[in-house]
């Protein structure tokens, strides 16, 4: 907690430091968010990679991750389909330098449906993951705190899936958790399979999965590896969104994390497949 001179108590992890000083009635300069933001739209529309954001505006907190990631999604002016959820494996998470989970967008115009292709003119280095995905069926709004209950009424059907993750950044996903969030959670696209209504009864977190590239087997791995269970990487994500004030909406996709032990790495002509025992499979097309 941070006690500020009015006397009131901010919990530190839900608020950037710009969020406080509004609290407290200082001055705000929030040019760094407007600067990364440039940054990070010149490098989509030239197709150039950043070494890295400069330290003068380099988020320095998850939270003001966000702020930027906020303003990258109203700059960038794209329609919303969804949500992406990262880092739900330990794995992941020691990799990139965090303990918890992480969010970003999914646009309308990057979701495809099993076998559709994703152009190499918008990608750098593709990275293949296996996912489990649900679509909702109402919304969840922001302000409550959700019960496990609640997120899984919500939920109109679930969906084999692949994520494609890709940066901005030269070093990739070492960039750390602050860059890879403010740059939309390193979310590329989503190819999502037919919608199981009745999904309840299904074993999530023994679901067995398969990443083939091209014929050759890349990964292997289970549901479980979703933060144990995908629906909780649900519950994770709309709890954080209501506390942020937006929530989840119907019609959303939201794909729960890496089922793979590892990452695929895709280029020009490849065809990528996710084999899910009970759920059918899924294919990505590089073109």
């Amino acid at each position: 907690m941070l006690k500020l001179e009015t006397g009131l108590l901010i919990p530190v992890t839900w608020v950037s430091i710009g969020s406080i000083l509004e609290l407290a009635g200082e001055v705000v300069d929030n040019s760094f968010i407007e600067q990364a933001v440039k940054l990070l739209v010149g490098a989509r529309a030239s197709h150039q990679r950043l070494e890295t954001l400069p330290v003068e505006c380099r988020p320095e907190t998850i939270e003001d991750s966000y702020q930027v990631q906020d303003a990258l999604i109203n700059r960038l002016g794209l329609q919303v389909g969804g949500w992406k959820v990262g880092a739900t494996s330990v794995k992941a998470q020691t990799m990139l330098g965090t303990n918890e989970p992480f969010a970003g967008r999914m646009f309308k115009a990057s979701i495809l449906d099993s076998a559709g292709e994703l152009s190499m003119a918008d990608l750098f280095t593709p990275g293949v993951e296996v996912e489990v995905a649900f679509c909702l069926g109402h919304d969840l709004p922001g302000g409550p705190v959700y019960a496990r209950d609640e997120v899984a009424d919500a939920v109109r059907s679930l969906h084999p899936a692949i994520e494609v993750v890709d940066t901005r950044y030269t070093s990739g996903l070492k960039a750390g958790i602050f860059q890879i969030v403010a740059d939309n959670g390193a979310h590329a696209g989503f190819v999502v399979g037919s919608g199981i209504a009745d999904w309840r009864g299904i074993d999530r977190q023994g679901i067995a999965v398969k990443l083939v590239i091209n014929g050759e087997m890349i990964s292997t791995g289970v549901g479980a590896n979703a933060f144990g269970d995908p629906l909780d990487s649900l519950v994770w994500l709309a709890n954080d969104r209501s506390r942020r004030g937006d929530g989840l909406v119907s019609g959303d996709f939201v794909t729960t994390g890496s089922c793979c032990d590892e990452l695929g790495w895709a280029k020009a002509g490849d065809i990528a497949i996710a084999q899910f025992d009970t759920l059918g499979l899924v294919e990505a097309r590089f073109t």
